[in-house]
């Protein structure tokens, strides 16, 4: 994860991650708020705000008595807009700084087939 980004933006990457993982499927209660900030040691606010805002993105559900769930569809939702954002700014920030560098198309895709078997 980005250093540079807010504890709270970390914590929803952290969750979103397991979503994606498949360690929380649709219904399943993730962890409390109160874990999550015992667990980072974090002020439970950002916990609070983090697990707010997957909910407000329709993410999460609260299931009174028992915590906040996966909602139905959450990982598609979260594989959209990462894909949205990787094909976007990743790898336009990708191509721009290869490009400074030098590195042609060829050698990129070289660069990438060497990664995806494992080497580099």
């Amino acid at each position: 994860m980005n250093n540079d980004k807010p504890i709270f933006i970390k914590i929803m990457e952290m969750i979103e991650d397991n979503i994606l993982s498949g360690v929380y499927k649709t219904d399943d209660i993730i962890i409390s708020t109160t874990q999550i900030s015992k667990l980072l040691s974090v002020n439970p606010t950002t916990a609070v705000k983090a697990v707010s805002n997957l909910a407000d993105e329709g993410l999460l559900y609260k299931r009174r008595g028992i915590g906040m769930c996966v909602e139905s569809g959450a990982r598609e939702k979260i594989l959209s807009r990462r894909k949205k954002v990787f094909c976007g700014e990743t790898v336009t920030a990708f191509w721009e700084e290869a490009k400074k560098l030098g590195i042609t198309e060829d050698e990129l895709i070289k660069i990438i087939r060497r990664k995806s078997n494992g080497s580099l």
